[in-house]
């Protein structure tokens, strides 16, 4: 099997838990879209929390396309919460594994997205704030 998120244009729906600081957890939602452009690979999505008044995360990352026998490439993202995220997408195996911090390094945070078949990945992450745990989440994404 070859990766396909982030690699090819795809539309990808996630469902899973989403936990907060204090370890509440909440069913999350959320929807990724990826186009690919010649100099740039675009990223876009949102997380959403499945509350009564249901909030809301949005998130579009600009790629650097892949180069040929590379398996790493960065990423940068205007968070509306975090601020200027910078970060690198590192492939290995069935993992695609990312790593952030904010323009300020306060904030940062890692995910892993493992592959299980050609539309199916496990996505497991974490974000902090300094010392803080802002968030963590476990989903699955499925292509459609």
């Amino acid at each position: 099997m070859k990766h396909s998120y982030i690699l090819q244009e795809a539309n990808w729906k996630a469902t899973g838990v989403y936990y907060d600081s204090d370890c509440n957890q909440f069913e999350v939602y959320g929807e990724t879209s990826i186009t690919h452009f010649k100099d740039e690979w675009v990223l876009d999505g949102f997380m959403e929390l499945k509350l009564d008044n249901p909030v809301r995360f949005f998130n579009k990352y600009s790629i650097t396309p892949l180069l040929v026998g590379k398996d790493f490439t960065k990423w940068v993202s205007q968070n509306p919460a975090l601020g200027k995220l910078s970060g690198r997408f590192m492939i290995i195996g069935d993992t695609i594994l990312s790593s952030y911090s904010s323009e300020k390094g306060d904030y940062s945070g890692s995910e892993s997205l493992v592959l299980l078949d050609n539309g199916t990945y496990h996505n497991r992450g974490f974000a902090f704030n300094g010392d803080c745990k802002l968030s963590s989440w476990e989903v699955t994404l499925k292509r459609v």
